[in-house]
Protein backbone atom coordinates (compact mmCIF):
# COMPACT_ATOMS: atom_id res chain seq x y z
CA UNK A 1 0.00 0.00 0.00
CA UNK A 2 1.37 3.42 -0.98
CA UNK A 3 1.88 5.86 1.88
CA UNK A 4 1.51 9.65 2.05
CA UNK A 5 2.48 12.10 4.77
CA UNK A 6 0.50 15.35 4.70
CA UNK A 7 1.75 18.55 6.32
CA UNK A 8 -1.16 20.71 7.46
CA UNK A 9 -4.65 19.79 8.65
CA UNK A 10 -6.64 22.65 7.20
CA UNK A 11 -9.35 21.99 4.64
CA UNK A 12 -6.88 21.22 1.85
CA UNK A 13 -4.79 18.82 3.92
CA UNK A 14 -7.76 16.96 5.41
CA UNK A 15 -9.54 16.84 2.04
CA UNK A 16 -6.42 15.42 0.41
CA UNK A 17 -6.23 12.81 3.17
CA UNK A 18 -9.89 11.93 2.52
CA UNK A 19 -9.36 11.61 -1.23
CA UNK A 20 -6.17 9.55 -0.88
CA UNK A 21 -7.81 7.26 1.67
CA UNK A 22 -10.60 6.58 -0.82
CA UNK A 23 -7.90 5.73 -3.38
CA UNK A 24 -6.49 3.10 -1.02
CA UNK A 25 -3.49 4.99 0.35
CA UNK A 26 -2.09 4.80 3.87
CA UNK A 27 -2.13 8.39 5.15
CA UNK A 28 -0.75 10.31 8.11
CA UNK A 29 -1.38 14.01 8.74
CA UNK A 30 0.84 16.37 10.74
CA UNK A 31 -0.55 19.57 12.26
CA UNK A 32 1.38 22.15 14.29
CA UNK A 33 -1.57 22.75 16.62
CA UNK A 34 -4.92 21.18 17.43
CA UNK A 35 -7.38 20.03 14.77
CA UNK A 36 -9.15 22.24 13.88
CA UNK A 37 -6.40 24.78 14.50
CA UNK A 38 -7.80 28.24 15.38
CA UNK A 39 -4.82 29.85 13.65
CA UNK A 40 -5.45 28.04 10.35
CA UNK A 41 -6.98 30.02 7.50
CA UNK A 42 -9.63 27.29 7.18
CA UNK A 43 -10.92 27.64 10.73
CA UNK A 44 -13.95 29.84 11.26
CA UNK A 45 -17.64 29.30 11.83
CA UNK A 46 -18.39 29.35 8.11
CA UNK A 47 -17.18 30.16 4.61
CA UNK A 48 -19.00 31.24 1.46
CA UNK A 49 -19.52 29.06 -1.58
CA UNK A 50 -20.85 30.92 -4.60
CA UNK A 51 -21.19 30.81 -8.35
CA UNK A 52 -20.44 34.53 -8.69
CA UNK A 53 -17.03 34.67 -10.39
CA UNK A 54 -15.50 37.04 -12.91
CA UNK A 55 -12.65 34.63 -13.68
CA UNK A 56 -13.88 32.15 -16.32
CA UNK A 57 -11.57 29.37 -15.14
CA UNK A 58 -12.86 29.31 -11.58
CA UNK A 59 -16.41 29.96 -12.76
CA UNK A 60 -16.09 26.79 -14.83
CA UNK A 61 -14.96 24.77 -11.80
CA UNK A 62 -17.53 25.84 -9.24
CA UNK A 63 -20.10 23.24 -10.31
CA UNK A 64 -17.39 20.60 -9.81
CA UNK A 65 -16.75 22.04 -6.36
CA UNK A 66 -20.42 21.61 -5.40
CA UNK A 67 -20.28 18.00 -6.61
CA UNK A 68 -17.11 17.31 -4.62
CA UNK A 69 -18.80 18.59 -1.45
CA UNK A 70 -21.73 16.27 -2.15
CA UNK A 71 -19.33 13.32 -2.33
CA UNK A 72 -17.64 14.32 0.90
CA UNK A 73 -20.90 14.98 2.75
CA UNK A 74 -22.17 11.56 1.69
CA UNK A 75 -19.14 10.02 3.38
CA UNK A 76 -19.46 12.20 6.47
CA UNK A 77 -23.13 11.34 6.84
CA UNK A 78 -24.09 14.98 7.37
CA UNK A 79 -24.35 18.20 5.38
CA UNK A 80 -22.78 21.09 7.31
CA UNK A 81 -24.02 23.59 4.74
CA UNK A 82 -26.68 26.31 4.69
CA UNK A 83 -27.91 26.91 1.09
CA UNK A 84 -29.13 30.47 1.62
CA UNK A 85 -28.42 31.80 -1.87
CA UNK A 86 -25.97 34.54 -2.86
CA UNK A 87 -26.73 38.16 -3.73
CA UNK A 88 -24.52 40.61 -5.60
CA UNK A 89 -25.44 44.23 -6.33
CA UNK A 90 -24.37 46.26 -9.34
CA UNK A 91 -24.12 50.03 -9.00
CA UNK A 92 -22.03 50.86 -12.07
CA UNK A 93 -21.72 49.40 -15.55
CA UNK A 94 -18.72 47.10 -15.64
CA UNK A 95 -18.42 46.73 -11.87
CA UNK A 96 -17.66 43.37 -10.24
CA UNK A 97 -21.24 42.06 -10.17
CA UNK A 98 -21.80 43.25 -13.74
CA UNK A 99 -18.73 41.31 -14.87
CA UNK A 100 -19.92 38.27 -12.91
CA UNK A 101 -23.23 38.44 -14.72
CA UNK A 102 -21.49 38.14 -18.08
CA UNK A 103 -19.24 35.27 -16.95
CA UNK A 104 -22.12 33.39 -15.34
CA UNK A 105 -24.33 33.84 -18.40
CA UNK A 106 -21.58 32.44 -20.60
CA UNK A 107 -21.44 29.38 -18.33
CA UNK A 108 -25.22 28.96 -18.25
CA UNK A 109 -25.40 29.57 -14.49
CA UNK A 110 -28.98 30.05 -13.38
CA UNK A 111 -29.63 33.36 -11.63
CA UNK A 112 -32.38 35.88 -10.97
CA UNK A 113 -31.95 39.46 -12.17
CA UNK A 114 -33.67 41.83 -9.75
CA UNK A 115 -34.48 45.42 -10.68
CA UNK A 116 -33.90 48.13 -8.03
CA UNK A 117 -37.52 48.04 -6.84
CA UNK A 118 -37.36 44.26 -6.40
CA UNK A 119 -34.11 44.55 -4.45
CA UNK A 120 -35.65 47.16 -2.15
CA UNK A 121 -38.85 45.14 -1.65
CA UNK A 122 -37.13 41.82 -0.96
CA UNK A 123 -34.32 43.21 1.17
CA UNK A 124 -35.59 46.18 3.17
CA UNK A 125 -32.48 46.07 5.37
CA UNK A 126 -30.27 47.19 2.46
CA UNK A 127 -29.55 50.73 1.31
CA UNK A 128 -30.50 50.55 -2.36
CA UNK A 129 -29.93 54.10 -3.61
CA UNK A 130 -27.82 53.83 -6.75
CA UNK A 131 -28.39 50.11 -7.26
CA UNK A 132 -28.77 49.16 -10.94
CA UNK A 133 -29.80 45.57 -10.27
CA UNK A 134 -29.29 42.58 -8.02
CA UNK A 135 -27.87 39.25 -9.19
CA UNK A 136 -29.24 36.40 -7.06
CA UNK A 137 -28.38 32.72 -7.26
CA UNK A 138 -30.44 30.15 -5.41
CA UNK A 139 -27.43 27.86 -5.06
CA UNK A 140 -24.55 28.82 -2.83
CA UNK A 141 -24.49 29.83 0.79
CA UNK A 142 -22.46 29.03 3.89
CA UNK A 143 -20.21 26.02 4.33
CA UNK A 144 -20.03 25.46 8.09
CA UNK A 145 -16.25 25.34 8.15
CA UNK A 146 -15.53 24.38 11.74
CA UNK A 147 -18.10 21.59 11.67
CA UNK A 148 -16.72 20.31 8.36
CA UNK A 149 -13.15 20.21 9.67
CA UNK A 150 -14.17 18.40 12.86
CA UNK A 151 -16.37 15.89 11.01
CA UNK A 152 -13.69 15.26 8.40
CA UNK A 153 -11.03 14.66 11.05
CA UNK A 154 -13.37 12.20 12.80
CA UNK A 155 -14.07 10.37 9.51
CA UNK A 156 -10.35 10.12 8.78
CA UNK A 157 -9.56 8.71 12.20
CA UNK A 158 -12.36 6.20 11.75
CA UNK A 159 -10.82 5.19 8.43
CA UNK A 160 -7.44 4.54 10.06
CA UNK A 161 -5.69 7.82 9.23
CA UNK A 162 -3.25 8.93 11.93
CA UNK A 163 -3.53 12.66 12.69
CA UNK A 164 -0.53 13.98 14.63
CA UNK A 165 -1.75 17.04 16.50
CA UNK A 166 0.70 19.52 18.07
CA UNK A 167 3.42 18.06 15.83
CA UNK A 168 5.01 20.89 13.84
CA UNK A 169 7.07 19.80 10.85
CA UNK A 170 10.52 21.35 10.74
CA UNK A 171 11.93 19.84 7.55
CA UNK A 172 10.65 18.32 4.31
CA UNK A 173 13.00 16.17 2.24
CA UNK A 174 11.73 15.83 -1.36
CA UNK A 175 13.38 12.41 -1.47
CA UNK A 176 10.46 11.18 0.63
CA UNK A 177 10.64 12.09 4.30
CA UNK A 178 9.88 14.78 6.83
CA UNK A 179 11.03 15.63 10.32
CA UNK A 180 8.59 16.63 13.05
CA UNK A 181 8.68 16.78 16.82
CA UNK A 182 7.97 13.04 16.76
CA UNK A 183 11.06 12.25 14.67
CA UNK A 184 11.83 11.36 11.06
CA UNK A 185 9.00 9.85 8.97
CA UNK A 186 9.24 8.31 5.48
CA UNK A 187 6.64 7.81 2.74
CA UNK A 188 6.12 7.45 -0.99
CA UNK A 189 4.69 10.96 -1.12
CA UNK A 190 5.12 14.05 1.05
CA UNK A 191 2.29 16.54 0.51
CA UNK A 192 2.61 20.04 1.94
CA UNK A 193 -0.65 21.96 2.36
CA UNK A 194 0.54 24.08 5.27
CA UNK A 195 -1.31 27.31 4.55
CA UNK A 196 0.75 30.40 5.26
CA UNK A 197 3.78 28.19 6.04
CA UNK A 198 3.82 26.45 2.66
CA UNK A 199 6.34 28.84 1.11
CA UNK A 200 8.80 28.17 3.92
CA UNK A 201 9.02 24.54 2.80
CA UNK A 202 9.24 25.28 -0.93
CA UNK A 203 11.74 27.86 -2.24
CA UNK A 204 10.19 27.60 -5.72
CA UNK A 205 6.81 28.81 -4.43
CA UNK A 206 8.03 31.29 -1.82
CA UNK A 207 8.49 34.29 -4.19
CA UNK A 208 4.97 33.78 -5.58
CA UNK A 209 3.05 33.88 -2.29
CA UNK A 210 2.66 36.07 0.78
CA UNK A 211 0.47 36.09 3.90
CA UNK A 212 -2.40 38.56 4.03
CA UNK A 213 -4.14 39.82 7.15
CA UNK A 214 -7.94 39.77 7.07
CA UNK A 215 -10.50 41.07 9.56
CA UNK A 216 -14.09 39.85 9.82
CA UNK A 217 -16.71 41.07 12.25
CA UNK A 218 -19.47 39.00 13.81
CA UNK A 219 -22.28 41.39 14.70
CA UNK A 220 -25.96 41.53 15.62
CA UNK A 221 -28.40 43.75 13.73
CA UNK A 222 -30.80 45.98 15.67
CA UNK A 223 -34.06 44.37 16.73
CA UNK A 224 -36.14 46.16 14.10
CA UNK A 225 -34.01 44.65 11.31
CA UNK A 226 -33.38 41.23 12.81
CA UNK A 227 -36.28 39.44 11.11
CA UNK A 228 -35.35 40.81 7.69
CA UNK A 229 -31.75 39.69 8.12
CA UNK A 230 -32.70 36.23 9.35
CA UNK A 231 -34.63 35.74 6.10
CA UNK A 232 -31.88 37.19 3.93
CA UNK A 233 -29.25 35.64 1.64
CA UNK A 234 -25.49 35.71 1.87
CA UNK A 235 -23.92 38.58 -0.05
CA UNK A 236 -20.81 38.65 -2.20
CA UNK A 237 -20.76 42.24 -3.49
CA UNK A 238 -22.70 45.39 -2.59
CA UNK A 239 -21.42 47.53 -5.45
CA UNK A 240 -18.43 49.81 -5.71
CA UNK A 241 -14.87 48.65 -5.12
CA UNK A 242 -15.02 47.76 -1.42
CA UNK A 243 -15.47 43.99 -1.84
CA UNK A 244 -18.09 43.65 0.89
CA UNK A 245 -19.24 40.09 1.55
CA UNK A 246 -20.76 38.05 4.34
CA UNK A 247 -23.54 35.98 5.83
CA UNK A 248 -26.81 36.68 7.63
CA UNK A 249 -27.50 35.11 11.05
CA UNK A 250 -27.26 31.32 10.63
CA UNK A 251 -27.73 28.47 13.09
CA UNK A 252 -27.56 30.69 16.15
CA UNK A 253 -24.50 32.57 14.89
CA UNK A 254 -24.40 36.36 14.47
CA UNK A 255 -24.01 38.00 11.07
CA UNK A 256 -20.56 37.86 9.51
CA UNK A 257 -19.28 41.03 7.85
CA UNK A 258 -16.27 40.93 5.54
CA UNK A 259 -14.43 43.79 3.83
CA UNK A 260 -12.10 42.43 1.16
CA UNK A 261 -10.52 45.76 0.27
CA UNK A 262 -9.18 46.01 3.82
CA UNK A 263 -7.00 42.89 3.57
CA UNK A 264 -3.30 43.66 3.47
CA UNK A 265 0.10 41.99 3.77
CA UNK A 266 0.96 41.29 7.39
CA UNK A 267 3.05 39.32 9.85
CA UNK A 268 1.18 36.36 11.37
CA UNK A 269 3.66 36.24 14.25
CA UNK A 270 2.95 39.78 15.48
CA UNK A 271 -0.32 41.05 13.98
CA UNK A 272 -3.05 38.62 15.05
CA UNK A 273 -4.56 40.93 17.68
CA UNK A 274 -7.69 42.85 16.66
CA UNK A 275 -7.22 46.62 16.65
CA UNK A 276 -9.95 49.19 17.11
CA UNK A 277 -8.96 50.52 13.70
CA UNK A 278 -9.87 47.13 12.21
CA UNK A 279 -13.35 47.23 13.72
CA UNK A 280 -13.87 50.83 12.63
CA UNK A 281 -12.72 50.09 9.08
CA UNK A 282 -15.02 47.11 8.56
CA UNK A 283 -18.10 48.63 10.18
CA UNK A 284 -17.48 51.96 8.46
CA UNK A 285 -17.35 50.28 5.04
CA UNK A 286 -21.00 49.26 5.46
CA UNK A 287 -22.18 52.86 5.88
CA UNK A 288 -24.52 53.53 2.97
CA UNK A 289 -24.86 49.80 2.31
CA UNK A 290 -26.75 48.47 5.38
CA UNK A 291 -29.56 50.36 7.03
CA UNK A 292 -28.91 51.10 10.68
CA UNK A 293 -25.30 49.93 10.55
CA UNK A 294 -24.45 52.40 13.33
CA UNK A 295 -26.84 50.43 15.59
CA UNK A 296 -25.26 47.03 14.95
CA UNK A 297 -23.64 45.37 17.96
CA UNK A 298 -20.14 44.01 17.42
CA UNK A 299 -19.99 40.58 19.07
CA UNK A 300 -16.76 38.99 17.87
CA UNK A 301 -14.10 40.73 15.78
CA UNK A 302 -11.68 38.23 14.32
CA UNK A 303 -8.29 38.53 12.58
CA UNK A 304 -6.65 35.72 10.65
CA UNK A 305 -4.20 35.22 7.79
CA UNK A 306 -4.36 33.46 4.45
CA UNK A 307 -1.77 32.82 1.75
CA UNK A 308 -2.17 34.97 -1.34
CA UNK A 309 -0.71 33.82 -4.66
CA UNK A 310 -0.22 35.66 -7.93
CA UNK A 311 -3.53 36.59 -9.60
CA UNK A 312 -5.38 34.89 -6.73
CA UNK A 313 -4.58 31.51 -8.31
CA UNK A 314 -4.10 28.13 -6.66
CA UNK A 315 -0.56 26.81 -7.08
CA UNK A 316 0.99 23.34 -7.02
CA UNK A 317 4.66 22.43 -7.41
CA UNK A 318 6.32 19.02 -7.52
CA UNK A 319 9.87 18.35 -6.40
CA UNK A 320 10.88 14.72 -6.26
CA UNK A 321 8.41 12.82 -4.08
CA UNK A 322 7.06 16.05 -2.59
CA UNK A 323 4.00 18.00 -3.69
CA UNK A 324 3.51 21.55 -2.43
CA UNK A 325 0.06 23.09 -2.85
CA UNK A 326 -1.56 26.35 -1.90
CA UNK A 327 -5.24 26.53 -2.79
CA UNK A 328 -6.31 29.64 -0.90
CA UNK A 329 -5.79 33.22 -2.13
CA UNK A 330 -8.86 34.26 -0.15
CA UNK A 331 -11.29 32.02 -2.04
CA UNK A 332 -10.01 28.52 -1.37
CA UNK A 333 -12.35 26.94 1.18
CA UNK A 334 -15.25 26.65 -1.29
CA UNK A 335 -12.99 24.49 -3.48
CA UNK A 336 -11.61 22.51 -0.52
CA UNK A 337 -13.15 19.12 -1.28
CA UNK A 338 -12.32 19.47 -4.98
CA UNK A 339 -8.76 20.64 -4.29
CA UNK A 340 -8.26 17.58 -2.11
CA UNK A 341 -9.36 15.35 -4.98
CA UNK A 342 -7.06 17.24 -7.37
CA UNK A 343 -4.02 16.94 -5.09
CA UNK A 344 -4.74 13.26 -4.45
CA UNK A 345 -4.94 12.62 -8.19
CA UNK A 346 -1.59 14.35 -8.66
CA UNK A 347 -0.03 12.29 -5.86
CA UNK A 348 -1.46 9.06 -7.25
CA UNK A 349 0.28 9.21 -10.62
CA UNK A 350 -1.73 11.96 -12.29
CA UNK A 351 -0.37 14.50 -14.75
CA UNK A 352 0.92 17.07 -12.27
CA UNK A 353 1.41 20.00 -14.70
CA UNK A 354 -2.09 19.53 -16.14
CA UNK A 355 -3.67 19.22 -12.69
CA UNK A 356 -1.76 22.31 -11.53
CA UNK A 357 -3.15 24.30 -14.45
CA UNK A 358 -6.63 23.00 -13.71
CA UNK A 359 -6.34 24.06 -10.07
CA UNK A 360 -5.11 27.46 -11.19
CA UNK A 361 -8.25 27.92 -13.27
CA UNK A 362 -6.27 27.98 -16.51
CA UNK A 363 -7.75 25.07 -18.47
CA UNK A 364 -11.54 25.43 -18.59
CA UNK A 365 -11.91 28.89 -20.07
Amino acid sequence: MAKALIVGAGINGLSTAWALTKRGWDVEVFEAGPVPNPKAASTDHHRLIRSHYTDPGYAARISEAFSAWDRMFDDLGERPYAPLGILGLSREEGDWTDRCRATMAARGVRSDLLDPDEVAARYPMLETDGVRYGLLTRDGGALMARRILAALAAWLRGAGVVIHEHSPVTEVDPAGSLRSTTGRHHADRIIVTAGIETGAFCPALAPKVHPRRVTVIYALPPDDLREAWEAGPCWIDLGGEDDLWGMPPIAGLPMKLGFGAYTQPGDPATERAVRQADIDAVMGAYQGRFKGIERFTVVEPHVNFYLMAEEERFLMHQEGAALFATADSGHGFKFGALSGEDIAEAADGGNVPAIARRMAGLLQV
